[in-house]
């Protein structure tokens, strides 16, 4: 292979994108990154999702062939809204590059292609990223906005 190539992830490509999750909560501080539950639980999730309506993921190959950058778009469905009159929010996340591939445009490239699909192939009509400081830059170039009100969150120890 070579160039790097930007196409849509497959069920072949679960360990990978996993594995780039993990990549990205450890670069975001996050414990628990080397818990294997975890890790089940998303292999399982992706092996079922990943094909379906709700869920697309976009990586990029290094010139051998190997994942190594990704970003996932997703769907979620609210009620309607002024904000969002149709409920179908699309949520870009997961968006991680080895660290040996970095400032080559994968990331972008697969953001890129997961706004693609957002856009042509699903009703979203409002899309969200929770960016890093670090990140934030390129997704106001790709027209994102900061909102006025920040995230909160409530864990459930289930």
């Amino acid at each position: 292979m070579s160039e790097p190539r930007v196409r849509r992830a497959t069920v072949a490509d679960v360990a990978a994108v996993v594995e780039l999750r993990a990549l990205m909560f450890s670069a975001m501080g996050v414990p628990g990154v080397d818990d294997p539950d975890w890790r089940a639980a998303a292999t399982e999730w992706f092996g079922r999702e990943l094909c379906g309506p709700h869920v697309c993921v976009v990586v990029a190959d290094d010139r051998e062939g190997r994942v190594v950058a990704g970003a996932m778009g997703a769907l979620r469905l609210e009620t309607p809204s002024p904000v969002n009159p149709n409920g179908v929010w699309g949520l870009v996340n997961n968006v991680a590059t080895r660290p040996e591939a970095r400032r080559q445009g994968l990331a972008r490239a697969c953001v890129v292609g997961v706004l693609d699909w957002l856009r042509d192939e699903t009703a979203a009509s409002v899309f969200e990223r929770f960016a890093t400081g670090e990140g934030a830059g390129l997704y106001e170039e790709l027209g994102f906005v900061r909102t006025a009100w920040p995230a909160m969150r409530l864990r459930l120890d289930r």
